[in-house]
């Protein structure tokens, strides 16, 4: 027990001369701060996407706008006539990198069943893309699915697309 008793108070009086012997100081530091403060995103639809006619024989096929290599093509037992076009975007804001995203699919409605559109991006959703100078025109194109028997006449829908800086 004494010995628990002189350990405490080798202890107590090692702490005291340390305290007196350095009084203590008072130490200010500085930082820096900053921010970019960037323009909101702005777009706006230059075209629309435009798959043109389609003639089926009743067992359905695809249609895929490729904005890659700026084609059309008709796939299974359809036929395409008339003109095409891509969904074009004009996008302005501040000179840096943006995020692309949109929904993996979306439908077009008419007369008949619903058809599925799967948009088509270079890289995907996700890609990042640079606003040069702040400005940026982006193209989609799309797949279309033609349901078998589908019945004739006109169809739309809307695909949303997302663009935020990283």
């Amino acid at each position: 027990m004494s010995y628990n008793l002189k350990f405490t108070l080798s202890f107590l009086a090692a702490t005291g001369a340390v305290t007196t012997a350095f009084p203590a100081q008072a130490e200010t530091a500085k930082a820096n701060a900053q921010i970019e403060v960037y323009e909101q995103i702005q777009s706006a639809v230059l075209l629309d996407i435009n798959f043109g006619k389609i003639v089926s024989n009743g067992t359905g096929g695809t249609v895929h706008i490729d904005p890659t290599t700026q084609n059309r093509d008709c796939l299974g037992t359809i036929t395409c006539v008339g003109t095409f076009t891509f969904s074009r975007l004009q996008l302005s804001g501040s000179d840096a990198d943006v995020t692309v995203t949109y929904d993996p699919s979306f439908q077009v409605t008419g007369p008949g069943d619903p058809m599925t559109v799967v948009p088509e991006f270079p890289g995907g959703s996700g890609t990042v893309i640079h606003l040069t100078g702040g400005t940026a025109v982006v193209e989609f194109g799309a797949i279309l699915t033609i349901n078998p028997n589908q019945t004739a006449g006109n169809y739309s829908g809307q695909f949303s697309v997302d663009f935020s800086y990283q």
